[in-house]
């Protein structure tokens, strides 16, 4: 075998043994688009959001604390919306949902009553879980109440998502300033049917403060509320349909992670901004508290907590441009 032979051999083999190349973030984010107007009058605190990957073109949606146990089916475009009531009592704070595996169907939706701004719940907090069906009745009860707590007392949250494996990871809000916990169910947990309560394991911490100023200057929202004050506090999450990437909304834009959390985050020295985390900027509105990607992975929704104009409420999209 000729030299040159030998070398493209070597280097065929070198890049079969290497494997599949590492997950990055999307290099350029198109700018936002509002893609759906929702009934403000029904959809008035959006604080979380669901893409059925199981009923193409489905939309699922619910309001944040003072809600009643309830949650709304629209079409991609807002339309056609149907109100939804639980069989449970009312919830305490319900910030965040998300759409995953689940025992006893092949889709379910999880709603997060764990919102507690004073960090004082002593009871835990609860996850509703919901079986995705092709139509609901105007009543449905929950296909189980996961109840759970924190190894080291209450947090204010309001983010959580399920890997595609089928286990839960919810992000503290504030903890302390700019430093994020990150929690975790396992799908066996989640699975629990009797009400026993369950306990997260903290499996990693981050500081969203430093990784934000790390991709640069960023400018101060026009905001309302919380986010007047230019902290960039968790407010909503979502884990990509690979596993491989994840979406942090917060009230400054959001941050796209280019890591597995089912795997140890790797120490944050070694986070390279552009390859392992991207600050995206989102349209700015009065109060971003829910986000969710679409089913390819590479484009994202969200919406407000409250409605942009008087006559609607919107929901913005933004789609990844370009790939490492």
């Amino acid at each position: 075998m000729s030299r040159r032979l030998s070398l493209l051999a070597l280097t065929a083999l070198a890049l079969a043994c290497a494997g599949p190349a590492a997950a990055a973030v999307c290099q350029r984010w198109s700018a936002p688009v509002k893609v759906a107007a929702i009934d403000p009058k029904v959809i008035n605190e959006a604080s979380g959001i669901g893409v059925s990957r199981l009923f193409p073109g489905r939309l699922y949606h619910h309001n944040d604390s003072g809600a009643g146990p309830v949650f709304y089916v629209t079409e991609a475009a807002g339309g056609n919306l149907k109100t939804v009531t639980l069989t449970i009592p009312k919830p305490g704070d319900t910030e965040d949902m998300a759409i995953g595996k689940c025992a006893g169907a092949k889709s379910c939706l999880y709603f997060g009553d764990i919102g507690d701004n004073g960090s004082s719940r002593k009871n835990g907090v609860r996850f509703n879980i919901v079986a995705e069906m092709a139509s609901y009745a105007e009543t449905e009860s929950p296909l189980r109440v996961v109840h759970a707590s924190y190894p080291d007392g209450p947090h204010n949250t309001e983010g959580f998502a399920i890997h595609p494996n089928g286990d839960l990871y919810l992000l503290t809000k504030v903890s302390p300033p700019g430093i994020v916990q990150v929690f975790k169910l396992t799908r066996a947990q989640l699975a629990v049917a009797d009400g026993s309560m369950q306990t997260f394991t903290e499996v990693g911490r981050f500081d969203l403060l430093a990784l934000m100023a790390a991709d640069g200057p960023r400018p101060a929202p026009a905001t309302s509320g919380l986010g007047a004050n230019g902290r960039p506090t968790v407010t909503s999450f979502d884990i990509s349909p690979d596993g491989k990437r994840a979406l942090i909304l917060t009230y400054r834009g959001a941050v796209e992670l280019a890591f597995d959390f089912a795997k140890p985050l790797p120490p944050q020295a070694q986070w390279k901004a552009g390859r392992d985390f991207r600050v995206i900027e989102t349209a700015v509105l009065p109060q971003s508290e829910a986000i969710a990607y679409e089913p390819g992975g590479w484009s994202f929704l969200y919406d407000s907590e409250s409605p942009g104009s008087p006559a609607e409420s919107p929901i913005y999209r933004q789609a990844c441009e370009k790939r490492r």
